[in-house]
């Protein structure tokens, strides 16, 4: 028996019509197509030597290695998307000022910029971090409050006013963890990387998550 053939017109006529009614079986060819959707930067930072400097002077996290660890994650995602050339350490950057605030020396961004010998200072302000969060689903949350400042002139380059608020999340826990010194430890870590990661993004193409990310200028 022979099968009736198509016209290709009859074909393209079915492929429109598809198009026109907003039909869903296009729409994972057209993910596919275009991929999953972008954040683009939120500024571009000048390709200088760069110091990544973690404020917690209201004692959100409750050790320095968090501290580190957030600062860290911002410098190697910077390097990683060569977008300066270099950066020096948040360990480094920590304990400067922990020796200056301890010889009751505090120091402005601009001038702790200067000590360290860099041209800017990405400062990340922790505004938020708790392992049971403020969501639905009470997953660990933090909120970093985010600047840019030029050393030499010790002027903000970006935001033009207030600071960049980011939230970072950790979503599918082991909620075990929470229930020993060392699992919330392990967690606690994890969210101060999380949230370093999503500070670096602000300052470069990434794809858009579902939790977490960019909240806005706050005053």
């Amino acid at each position: 028996m022979r099968k009736a053939r198509q016209s290709p017109w009859i074909a393209a006529l079915v492929t429109v019509a598809a198009l026109g009614n907003g039909c869903n079986i296009i729409t994972p060819g057209a993910y596919i197509l275009s991929g999953p959707p972008k954040a683009e930067a939120a500024y571009t930072l000048p390709p200088k030597k760069t110091v990544v400097v973690i404020d917690d002077t209201t004692n959100h996290m409750s050790r320095v290695a968090m501290r580190v660890e957030m600062g860290e994650a911002v410098a190697e995602s910077l390097l990683e998307q060569d977008l300066v050339p270099e950066v020096i350490s948040t360990r480094d950057a920590i304990a400067f000022m922990r020796r200056s605030d301890s010889a009751g020396n505090s120091m402005s961004i601009q001038r702790i910029g200067e000590a360290l010998g860099v041209d800017q200072v990405v400062y990340v302000k922790v505004d938020q971090f708790s392992l049971v969060g403020s969501g639905i689903d009470r997953s660990p949350e933090a909120v970093a409050l985010v600047k840019v400042i030029d050393v030499t002139s010790g002027q903000r380059l970006w935001p033009s006013a207030g600071a960049e608020a980011v939230r970072g999340t950790l979503i599918d826990i082991n909620p075990e963890l929470i229930s020993t010194s060392a699992g919330r430890r392990e967690l606690e870590d994890k969210l101060a990387r999380d949230t370093g990661e999503e500070v670096a993004k602000l300052f470069y193409s990434h794809e858009r998550r579902e939790l977490g990310g960019r909240l806005g200028v706050k005053k």
